[in-house]
């Protein structure tokens, strides 16, 4: 069996880390299986795939307004009336590649991590040009933008309950074919290792990887706080983790760029918080082992829209810049506060009806299964 799997950009983004995580499962389960992760800009066009990656963090750092407006009108909106541009082109170009490259592959099954790979493909099964390859949707954000093909698509794996009731009353989905997964994070996120804690409180910074922070803001804000140990994440941003590691601070230490998820986890069992920014994968992966959630910022368009999911369930809390020093320091010390937040992590997580391995498990044994019969 043939399975693809398409995130959308090559650069590590939610998408490609799910597209990892299933990857990572199917192929230890099903070792037989032949699969394949196919970004599918860089497939289209490589030149194309780092055009359009570099304008949209220069756009989102720039001119953020203009972003997160564009987002909710074309992407994601609750409005009846909403922007609709005329795509067409671009979308028979995009369809035109996905059709040969299904062609050229000949997939047992199709997964997307990312709406766009999923709309162009919910397109050709409205034409009728791809015909008996089932396709799955994985979420990776606390919503579902507009974006995604919906009624076309065979299998979906939510965040949420709430999602679920949506494409049910909106979409028609029959229930059996939507699995309340959660965002899939990787196995060793789980909260089987017991916590390493000290006396002193520990918080892990991520987001610098993407220019989240102000390097002066950050700085000041950790120098103020020398009685807690700062872990930062600084992915690929050279910059960042150059300027504090000359600081030579005992307690901040910045982190390059984890590929490892085990020592990841090892990480996360050593902190008493996370101040991180809303991505889907980054939060899924903190609910998991149950840290307590910071949010000082957010990118426009989607992760403010998984904030506003994360602060109406009390999953995270809402950090100030103006009050960052104070809400830190209040926070870490309230017991009962940080119990709160990991109560309703719990409430959360006992509300994903079906993990993603035995969704994902079900739907192979039952596509292939399937496939075989109707072979015979």
């Amino acid at each position: 069996m043939k399975i693809l799997v398409f995130p959308l950009f090559q650069f590590p983004t939610g998408h490609l880390k799910v597209a990892e995580t299933v990857n990572e499962y199917i192929a230890e389960k099903y070792p037989e299986a032949e699969l394949k992760i196919i970004d599918f800009l860089s497939y289209c066009n490589c030149n194309l795939e780092k055009m359009i990656s570099s304008i949209y963090f220069k756009w989102i750092n720039t001119t953020p307004s203009i972003y997160r407006t564009l987002y909710k009108t074309v992407m994601y909106s609750d409005q009846q009336r909403k922007l609709k541009p005329d795509f067409r082109f671009f979308s028979l170009y995009f369809e035109k590649k996905m059709k040969k490259l299904i062609e050229d592959e000949d997939p047992s099954l199709i997964i997307c991590t990312h709406s766009f790979p999923s709309s162009v493909i919910g397109k050709l099964k409205n034409k009728g040009s791809i015909h008996n390859i089932s396709t799955v949707n994985i979420y990776t954000d606390f919503f579902m933008n507009d974006i995604w093909a919906k009624k076309e698509i065979q299998y979906h794996f939510v965040p949420h309950v709430k999602a679920k009731e949506k494409l049910i009353s909106d979409y028609q989905i029959k229930e059996e074919s939507i699995f309340v997964t959660g965002i899939p994070v990787k196995s060793s996120f789980d909260d089987s290792e017991q916590p390493l804690k000290t006396t002193v409180k520990h918080v892990l910074v991520a987001g610098g990887n993407n220019g989240l922070y102000k390097t002066n803001e950050l700085i000041q804000m950790m120098n103020s706080l020398s009685s807690i140990k700062f872990t930062v994440l600084c992915g690929n941003n050279r910059e960042l983790y150059s300027i504090l590691k000359q600081l030579d601070s005992s307690h901040i230490q910045p982190r390059g760029y984890i590929h490892c998820s085990k020592e990841l986890d090892r990480l996360y069992s050593e902190v008493d918080a996370i101040l991180t920014k809303p991505g889907g994968v980054t939060i899924s992966e903190a609910i998991r082992k149950r840290i307590p959630i910071f949010i000082l910022n957010s990118l426009p368009g989607q992760e403010e829209i998984n904030l506003n999911f994360l602060l109406k369930e009390g999953i995270a809390i809402s950090i100030l810049p103006y009050k960052l020093i104070e809400q830190v320091t209040s926070i870490l010390t309230n017991e009962e506060e940080m119990t709160s937040l990991k109560k309703k992590m719990d409430l959360y997580l006992e509300k994903l009806s079906c993990p993603f391995s035995e969704a994902i498990s079900s739907i192979i044994s039952k596509e292939f299964s399937y496939k075989l019969i109707k072979s015979q």
